[in-house]
């Protein structure tokens, strides 16, 4: 594998740590996003975290980070909310694999998983999301 496989598009998820089972998926839901990264050669990454593209609401965290090859592409990221939006104050670090591929699976999209970290508070009063909050990954590579 190599660091060059992370550049693409993809349909990020993450998931609370609950031990428990559960009997609605949606509690366990984190976040569900779309991912954009480039990387450099020498494994540079840069992207974005986007929560809406739409233009007159385009809200989304910049990604930088870098990746290292080996058997499995390891990579940490940061994500910072842009200035002057509604996410500003959002700081996430991120640290993940590229999920092996199997040569006879059937139908196996390029994968990503990891753990995310909330860096840094955000929101206040009532909406306070503290920092130290975690939870696990995947990001499904998308076509094109």
């Amino acid at each position: 594998m190599d660091a060059a496989d992370l550049a693409g598009s993809y349909t990020y998820r993450s998931f609370l740590d609950l031990p428990e089972p559960v009997d609605d998926f949606n509690r366990l839901r984190f976040a569900q996003l779309e991912l954009r990264l480039t990387v450099e050669p020498g494994g540079a990454i840069s992207g974005a975290l986007v929560f809406s593209d739409a233009p007159d609401d385009f809200l989304a965290m910049d990604i930088t980070g870098k990746a290292a090859n080996g058997p499995l592409v390891h990579f940490t990221l940061t994500g910072k909310g842009q200035p002057d939006t509604a996410i500003r104050d959002f700081h996430y670090e991120y640290d993940g694999i590229i999920l092996p591929h199997w040569p006879t699976g059937v139908n196996q999209r390029p994968t990503l998983a990891g753990t995310v970290l909330r860096a840094a508070d955000h929101g206040s009063g009532p909406d306070l999301a503290p920092a130290g909050q975690t939870a696990g990954f995947l990001a499904v590579k998308r076509d094109g």
